[in-house]
């Protein structure tokens, strides 16, 4: 019978551990969308700024959504922020120098609605 229970036990640690695992990452608000529904439609050079250049990408059918990337001067991405209306609109993710994730915005319509620094 103690055999059994602790069958059982495992059996249930494990199918929990498998639920876990199958929980999809958009439930990360700072997951990234996928983005192969986007085209890349515009670059823009830093022309002496803090960036080297920002990329635009454009999303193929809903116009109205967008997302840029910002590179530093050594071609790492500085950041990525998602637009809809050109209004900040989803995650915001900085990267430090060695391209880590730096610190966190959630934006909806342009309102900050979540920020957390990430643990490096």
């Amino acid at each position: 019978m103690k055999y059994y229970i602790t069958i059982t036990i495992a059996a249930l640690f494990s199918c929990y551990a498998c639920r876990q695992a199958a929980t999809p990452a958009s439930k990360d608000p700072y997951a990234l969308a996928d983005t192969s529904e986007y085209k890349l439609t515009e670059t823009l050079q830093g022309q002496g700024g803090v960036y080297a250049r920002t990329e635009v990408y454009t999303h193929n059918e809903d116009t109205a959504r967008s997302y840029v990337k910002v590179f530093s001067y050594n071609q790492q991405v500085a950041a990525i922020q998602f637009y809809k209306s050109n209004k900040k609109d989803g995650p915001t993710i900085t990267f430090n120098e060695k391209g880590q994730r730096q610190l966190g915005t959630y934006y909806r319509n342009d309102t900050v609605i979540d920020m957390h620094p990430f643990n490096q």
